[in-house]
């Protein structure tokens, strides 16, 4: 890591597109990664995510990607509040993080995505009844601004979710 700071730009708003992304198992060139305006997810916004950190090291011309099992597995927690089932195991949502790093051949620092939504169905995700969800994971170039002298402040809910045994 060096001690420049980054351009606002470089770590908020990338120029370029990652040549690839992984959905529902394939990899998909970025201009063919599309999904149908009916489908489930995106029209009621049936989703749950996670942002996760890449970090370059270029003595060791390596990234180093930010405790990826935890997010991955949060990511997994999430999908069952939202009773929607994975058929991928943290392991291999792990490898296909992975192999989008790679593939997409980043000699810096990123950000990577995965999100999950429900495919097609019976629209509200109450009425999904434990349907699988549908994963996909896009990574895109981004600059840490860490030890660059900014500063970030965030604020945590105490709102808890109903149990599921209510």
């Amino acid at each position: 890591m060096t001690n420049e700071k980054p351009k606002k730009d470089e770590w908020a708003e990338p120029s370029e597109p990652p040549k690839c992304l992984w959905m529902s198992g394939e990899m998909v060139d970025w201009e063919n990664a599309t999904v149908h305006a009916s489908m489930l997810g995106w029209s009621s916004i049936s989703m749950v995510f996670e942002g996760i950190r890449g970090y370059w090291n270029s003595d060791q011309e390596q990234l180093n990607i930010f405790r990826l099992d935890s997010h991955l597995e949060r990511l997994m927690r999430s999908m069952k509040v939202m009773r929607m089932t994975s058929p991928w195991s943290v392991e291999e949502l792990t490898s296909a993080v992975i192999d989008i790093a790679q593939t997409n051949e980043f000699r810096g620092d990123c950000y990577i995505q995965p999100l999950a939504y429900f495919g097609e169905g019976t629209p509200g995700y109450l009425s999904a009844g434990g349907r699988p969800g549908e994963v996909a994971i896009f990574s895109r170039k981004s600059t840490s601004i860490l030890g660059a002298g900014e500063t970030i402040t965030c604020g945590v809910s105490s709102w808890s979710r109903i149990s599921d045994n209510v």
